[in-house]
């Protein structure tokens, strides 16, 4: 069965993180120290062999794959976009205070849950997405099978591309990176540890039998 690694790495530090606020579909630049950590995890993986490179299609995460990429003695080409691999998408909540918007979203559905680690806990990520959905007033919130179809469909897309043993580099958003490990990842803590900006995930994939495929978290959130 054909096999790919990826490495998952959050985007550098942008305003918007330094605010609190929630950064879905919305952007905002990187600050300066964003992209200190762009670099440092570019020298970090300087040495590593990719086949090839890819980002969301958001400016935060394409900035952050080129300054990545810049300094790698292998292969510096310009990072292949994607949609699949954009933030959960916030809908109306987009730009708000992300504690104030977790509170809403918990009294509203009537969750007994103030946060959104909460929420995963008591339930699942599938049920924290679907009730921000429920609760934005024009419910444009992503709702969960409407997020992880997109993203599973990014992933079959690079396992079908790709030669078996390739490694891959995806620069995404923290809330993605999240559901992958809660997903693949059992024995990593996603839950109260979330993915850091330029932390560093590892997703081994196999192709499955007939069609789609399995995965398995081996590194989470890694920093040196």
């Amino acid at each position: 069965m054909k096999t790919i690694t990826i490495d998952f790495v959050r985007h550098g530090q942008t305003i918007f993180n330094t605010m609190d606020k929630l950064q879905g579909w919305a952007d905002s630049p990187l600050t300066t120290a964003g992209i200190a950590t762009a670099d440092q995890v570019g020298q970090l993986l300087r040495d590593t062999q990719y086949q090839s490179y890819h980002s969301s299609d958001l400016k935060r995460a394409i900035d952050t794959a080129k300054h990545i990429i810049q300094p790698n003695r292998f292969l510096q080409v310009a990072p292949e976009q994607h949609e699949a691999f954009r933030e959960v998408f916030f809908g109306s909540y987009e730009g708000l205070d992300f504690h104030q918007a977790w509170k809403e979203v918990g009294a509203a559905q009537q969750l007994g849950c103030q946060t959104q680690a909460e929420i995963i806990q008591k339930y699942s990520f599938e049920v924290a997405r679907d009730a921000m959905h429920a609760a934005d007033p024009r419910h444009l919130s992503e709702d969960g099978v409407t997020f992880s179809q997109r993203v599973d469909h990014g992933i079959q897309d690079l396992l079908t591309e790709a030669q078996d043993g390739d490694r891959l580099l995806v620069v995404t958003h923290g809330t993605l990176i999240r559901s992958l490990v809660l997903r693949y990842g059992p024995d990593f803590d996603a839950l109260t540890n979330y993915p850091a900006n330029g932390g560093i995930t590892t997703l081994v994939i196999q192709a499955a039998d007939r069609s789609g495929f399995t995965g398995k978290i081996t590194a989470y959130n890694r920093m040196s």
